[in-house]
């Protein structure tokens, strides 16, 4: 009996940890539905493998401190990207598929974890990049965010009511405050601005239909990558070279698609045995996108390749025979 009981306290003290943090949705849209004053915290996470988003979740997010200062101001969805074998076969494809298309949507190429803060109708107005030490640290990120977000409010408030340029200009110098990638999210107001000014002047004529082209540009690498796969003789290995040459001719192509076509050219002149230009490949390719995800690999391997793989290779030269 005393071994029950005693089993059944530590069952509940172990609910008691896993329900401490912040309150969790499992989806933007019931977040939405749920948040009401709340604000909306997506998480993008590698939850089970990621050092720092680890430490994230287990030290900020789900701790009793956390949900004693801030539990009633935030409302959390974890967007996970597992990696071990066990949490990929846990995750059903259609919410992976989704997870992917939510990393595309906000555009996400900071690295994980990336947490950004919605507002009531699903506008990111802020990002925070990484972890931090202690809760007290992250709070005061998320103070950040929202004096953006009051900065932002007072700033939209404040345009003339007057249609016309100078509200255009009001409005244009309001969004300036959000990153660049955020600003499609707010399409009502980039659509007033562009009615104003028929010359776009203020830069936002292209603002709504540049996420649209690199979705449709990201599924063409995808589909050019995948007949990539498997093992690939000599001269079908040069044909997709020429292919994906020309797909790196698309206009308006953006920075990190060209960035993941000049790696996976490198990776295939690295096939080839063609190493003088799959280093240039991977130094294009790192120059094309240096603050993305794989920039800081594709510099580990620049540094590689200058230190060993090119002195050898000059080495190799002076010792063969002219």
């Amino acid at each position: 009996m005393k071994t029950l009981i005693h089993l059944l306290c530590c069952l509940f003290a172990a609910e008691q940890v896993f329900s401490t943090g912040l309150p969790k949705a499992p989806s933007v849209e019931e977040a939405l539905a749920r948040a009401g004053e709340r604000t909306v915290l997506l998480e993008f996470t590698g939850k089970e493998w990621c050092p720092p988003c680890i430490h994230l979740r287990t030290h900020i997010l789900e701790t009793p401190e956390m949900e004693q200062k801030a539990g009633k101001d935030y409302l959390l969805v974890e967007i996970v990207f597992p990696r071990l074998p066990e949490a990929v076969a846990a995750l059903p494809p259609e919410q992976r598929e989704q997870n992917e298309h939510l990393l595309e949507h906000y555009r996400i190429s900071t690295g994980l974890p990336t947490m950004l803060m919605l507002d009531a109708a699903g506008r990111p107005f802020h990002q925070i990049v990484g972890t931090r030490r202690s809760v007290p640290e992250y709070l005061a990120e998320l103070e950040k965010g929202h004096k953006l977000r009051r900065k932002l409010e007072a700033a939209l408030a404040a345009a003339p009511e007057t249609p016309g340029m100078e509200r255009a200009r009001a409005l244009a110098a309001a969004l300036e405050l959000l990153p660049p990638h955020f600003r499609d999210k707010y399409p009502d107001i980039v659509n007033e601005i562009n009615q104003a000014d028929s010359q776009n002047a203020l830069g936002y004529a292209r603002t709504l239909t540049a996420h649209r082209e690199y979705t449709e540009h990201r599924a063409r690498l995808r589909e050019l990558l995948a007949g990539m796969r498997g093992q690939l003789s000599r001269p079908q290995l040069e044909a997709q070279l020429l292919t994906l040459r020309d797909f790196l001719q698309t206009p308006h192509l953006h920075p990190e698609l060209q960035q993941e076509c000049l790696r996976t050219m490198a990776d295939s002149y690295a096939l080839l045995r063609r190493y003088k230009d799959m280093y240039e490949y991977t130094r294009a390719a790192y120059e094309a996108a240096p603050h993305s995800r794989l920039a800081p690999r594709l510099l580990n391997a620049l540094q590689y390749y200058e230190k060993q793989l090119l002195p050898s290779l000059e080495q190799k030269a002076k010792d063969s025979p002219k």
